[in-house]
């Protein structure tokens, strides 16, 4: 799933390419990524508004529209935002052809070629057609991705934006108060904290992972357990890692794709996330070992992350 920076990527991008533009037309073959208002009225509301800016709350993207509006995205496990050209293409849906008549279905083609022909780019569900002749494409292979548009003088008063933690990065974050935060559940196994948007906003597996293997920090280490000292480090470490993979362009081991349709980086540089069995970069003769916590796999060494 795109976390903090892979969202701080694609908002990035979208306020490069979309200023000035509006959108002309929407179309979808999956009505269900819209969850509010209904697709039609959707599609009606949105047409002809003027993109002013993108940002990010959590892992959520926000873009503000003329007319006070704004669009809400979430990616969810496997969606990215894309931009560029595309032609509408006709093509037969071999895969049923057993089970029930052959069916044209529509696919999307991209002009431009490049990036956007990677195959994790295909996925193509909702489009915007933009005042400049380009795209601004929503890919998912899985479908999970949730939009909405709401009155942009509402969207604090959401539920799901309302009730988001702080943000990782605002200059005003500190140590003590991610300690603050995090003890709100003391008895939670570390890793299932650190992935609470309630606590602290942006987080997700990979870097939960990664924090808690440059803290040394076992992720069923119980929160109230946690010295001040370690969860001072923690927070440091916790910057410096989500920064270093904005500098990266974000994490693409799976689907996420910038709106370029490139990968980034981070995934180059992982210590622990998805290394089952490897031994720990820090050469202390320990394996790295996956476990789930609530219901979430975690990568740790079992020689520098102790459980105490």
């Amino acid at each position: 799933m795109p976390e903090l920076p892979e969202v701080t990527t694609t908002v990035s991008g979208l306020n490069k390419v979309l200023k000035n533009l509006s959108i002309d037309d929407v179309w979808s073959d999956w009505e269900k990524l819209v969850k509010f208002p209904s697709f039609k009225k959707f599609k009606k509301d949105i047409t002809g508004k003027k993109f002013i800016e993108a940002r990010r709350r959590g892992k959520n993207i926000l873009i503000e529209l003329s007319g006070d509006k704004t669009l809400l995205v979430h990616m969810k496990m496997t969606g990215h935002i894309m931009y560029g050209k595309w032609r509408k293409a006709e093509r037969l849906n071999l895969l049923k052809a057993e089970v029930e008549p052959l069916k044209h279905i529509w696919t999307w083609i991209p002009e431009d070629g490049g990036h956007l022909n990677d195959p994790y780019n295909r996925f193509i569900h909702l489009l915007f057609q933009l005042s400049n002749g380009h795209q601004l494409v929503l890919c998912d292979a899985r479908k999970f991705a949730k939009v909405a548009l709401f009155d942009t003088d509402k969207l604090e008063d959401i539920a799901y934006i309302k009730e988001l933690g702080p943000e990782p990065l605002k200059k005003n974050m500190t140590g003590a108060t991610l300690m603050i935060r995090l003890m709100k559940k003391p008895t939670w196994p570390i890793k299932q904290a650190l992935l609470n948007q309630g606590l602290i906003a942006g987080i997700g597996n990979i870097y939960s992972d990664e924090i808690l293997w440059a803290t040394g920090v076992h992720p069923l280490q119980k929160v109230s357990t946690i010295s001040s000292a370690k969860m001072k480090r923690m927070f440091k470490t916790m910057r410096e890692i989500l920064q270093k993979s904005i500098k990266l362009g974000g994490d693409s081991m799976s689907d996420y794709r910038n709106i370029h349709g490139e990968r980034g980086g981070f995934q180059k540089i992982h210590n622990v996330y998805r290394k089952t069995g490897e031994k720990c970069p820090k050469k202390d003769g320990g394996v790295i070992r996956r476990i789930k916590v609530a219901g979430r796999s975690s990568h740790f060494c079992d020689t520098h992350q102790k459980l105490n």
